[in-house]
């Protein structure tokens, strides 16, 4: 049985762990941890959550609200993208032919609510060798280096992966493909 206490009790589960992991991230990136920087940091999560609780909430299906085991195995996972991706790209640059194939690829992605379409954006874009040149609706422009980077984004792991960040249903993954070469 659920009591009236209980969504308040989530939200204040879900700010605290905003806020310990947003000073984590604070500490990670700032590497100073005299009493002024921490200050400082303390302030920096106060003013984020309480702008981020004026925002409103996107509209969609599904819920908004991350599930936080998956979106960590989703960062170690985009991490480790990231690092083949940029192998990859490093190959084609030094490679003495220069092997480059650019392309536009479109594709319409299911995806839940606008924060999953903005993630999944900007997951392509942080790996090398694909750049989110357009969002409109659930079809996504992105411009590939190479023909090998556009078949991968076009599996659809990245677009399932994000998908079940907020839905345990996913919709589909990647459909009504279309390629332009130059």
């Amino acid at each position: 049985m659920v009591g009236p206490r209980q969504p308040a009790r989530r939200m204040r589960l879900g700010l605290v762990g905003q806020a310990v992991l947003l000073m984590v991230l604070w500490l990670v990136l700032s590497g100073l941890y005299d009493p002024f920087h921490l200050g400082l940091g303390a302030v920096s999560v106060a003013c984020v959550l309480w702008l981020n609780r004026r925002l409103p909430r996107p509209a969609g299906r599904g819920r908004t609200e991350v599930h936080v085991l998956r979106f960590a195995a989703y960062c170690g996972w985009l991490l480790g993208q990231i690092l083949l991706s940029a192998l990859h790209v490093a190959g084609v640059v030094l490679h003495p032919r220069l092997p480059v194939s650019p392309r536009m690829v479109r594709f319409r992605s299911d995806q839940p609510n606008d924060v999953a379409r903005m993630l999944l954006a900007n997951s392509i874009t942080l790996t090398p060798g694909t750049l989110t040149v357009e969002v409109d609706g659930d079809e996504f422009t992105v411009h590939a280096l190479t023909e090998a980077t556009a078949r991968g984004l076009l599996d659809g792991t990245m677009q399932a992966k994000v998908a079940r960040l907020f839905s345990d249903e996913p919709g589909r993954a990647v459909y009504d493909v279309r390629w332009e070469e130059g």
